[in-house]
């Protein structure tokens, strides 16, 4: 990580100390725990982080609790860890003066992140979000993990209500802010779906001064928000976009084509993964290359050099040749869509089989929205399997379409799926695997693969 030294994260917390050993990591798993490391003992639904300061001090280690822990030369008492977390990242970040990428969406953060990390990589050293650390733990992490020859961070920055996003551009102001797309997940919590595009917009009242937004113009309700920038790009399919896709193709394998017009230039692209919906994501990842001044040549041509997160549209086989469409890390009702094309657009001759589980926080919209998937799995597929609470649903709208019912299946729980998965799946069949990520489909991926 970036210099920092016990004296020096102490001072910024509050306490006075002249011990100068460096922080060699900053975590929150004590198991992690080694000389140097600096753990924040923050509670959790299932533990509590305090209950392992003891174990870290053992280690070497140095941690950071609630006042009243009980006094130690390697201890930093604080109100709240998790508040000193984000005001220690904050800080450091400010110190080490990186500019950042704030990507957030409702569909598509992860690839565009992947994407623009990418792209970026062609001209500096990139630190990028891993995994799922785009909440406000998460984020203030990947600040800390922040090494010396980085040169630009993109952060992913995640949300499930009003105001979270804007804390987290408080913790990392962005030079660039990117707005996907906006659908109604996390509607359970906002209600309705302008409040969503509020929360989303966030990102735009925290931009830095002389900052930029790189927006999907074709979504009306960002269109509605761009104002909150000063300087905007606007990319997508439609002729009022600056940064725009043409003619856009997708082969036997699913993999995307299309022309970017960009000043009167016309550029061809090719995506290294399958899906449509990534011509968006690709544009993104471009037009934030060009605000720092990246080539759109070399932008596109560093795009087959990205290193995309797992369980999102990546395509494995099993040993007896089942194409595995393992898109199991989260789902809504626009990635379902997208998935299921997808599927769709790969599988060739073989046989199409959708395992698809519960969609979460879609508050009022979640069974209209269930039974719509299964109306569109109906048109897709050969053999449908539906797995969770809303299995009914999905059922009932795959069956409102027609679907014969002997070739659907429901399974209340991932396990009892487990024990009948292989008398459904033939050889060589092509299998989408898609859920909300709680749902935990990926066992049903590692099992195909096991075969």
């Amino acid at each position: 990580m970036y210099p920092l030294t016990f004296a020096e994260a102490a001072s910024i917390l509050g306490k006075p100390s002249t011990d100068q050993t460096k922080i060699e990591q900053v975590i929150i798993d004590s198991r992690q725990a080694t000389a140097g490391s600096l753990f924040f003992a923050l509670p959790g639904s299932k533990t509590d982080g305090h209950h392992y300061v003891v174990d870290v001090l053992k280690s070497g280690g140095y941690a950071v609790v609630k006042r009243g822990w009980g006094q130690d030369q390697r201890v930093i008492e604080v109100e709240d860890p998790l508040l000193a977390l984000q005001k220690l990242a904050q800080a450091h970040l400010e110190k080490i003066g990186l500019p950042v990428v704030a990507i957030t969406g409702s569909n598509g953060k992860t690839t565009t992140k992947d994407f623009t990390a990418a792209v970026l990589g062609a001209k500096y050293k990139v630190c990028k979000t891993q995994g799922s650390y785009n909440n406000e733990i998460g984020l203030p992490l990947t600040i800390m993990s922040i090494e010396p020859w980085h040169e630009v961070v993109v952060l992913e920055m995640g949300m499930r209500g009003l105001g979270e996003i804007r804390h987290l551009t408080e913790i990392a102001p962005p030079q660039v802010a990117v707005i996907t797309n906006i659908y109604p997940v996390h509607l359970e919590l906002l209600g309705s779906i302008e409040n969503i595009a509020k929360a989303k917009a966030e990102i735009l009242l925290g931009l830095r001064s002389g900052g930029s937004a790189v927006l999907n113009g074709d979504d009306p309700l960002i269109r509605i928000h761009a104002a909150k920038a000063k300087h905007v790009l606007f990319y997508g399919r439609n002729g009022q976009n600056q940064l725009r896709a043409e003619n856009i193709a997708v082969d036997g394998q699913g993999k995307v084509s299309y022309d970017l017009r960009w000043n009167d230039q016309v550029y061809q692209v090719r995506l290294p993964v399958p899906g449509a919906h990534n011509v968006y994501n690709s544009l993104a990842a471009i037009g934030v290359g060009i605000q720092f001044g990246i080539p759109i040549s070399i932008a596109i041509e560093a795009l087959p050099e990205t290193e995309l997160s797992s369980m999102r549209l990546e395509i494995e086989f099993s040993s007896d040749g089942v194409l595995i469409i393992n898109d199991a890390y989260n789902a809504s009702p626009a990635s379902m869509q997208t998935a299921l094309e997808t599927l769709d657009q790969i599988s060739g001759n073989r046989r199409k089989v959708a395992i698809l589980g519960d969609m979460y926080e879609l508050g009022s919209l979640s069974d209209s929205a269930h039974e719509q998937v299964g109306v569109w799995a109906a048109q897709v597929c050969n053999q449908l399997v539906f797995v969770g609470k809303n299995a009914h649903l999905m059922n009932k709208g795959a069956q409102s379409a027609g679907f014969s019912s002997s070739n659907i299946r429901i399974y209340p729980t991932v396990e009892q799926l487990l024990v009948e998965l292989n008398q459904f799946v033939e050889r060589q069949d092509s299998v989408l695997v898609k859920a909300s990520r709680a749902v935990a489909l990926e066992q049903v991926v590692a099992a195909l693969k096991a075969r």
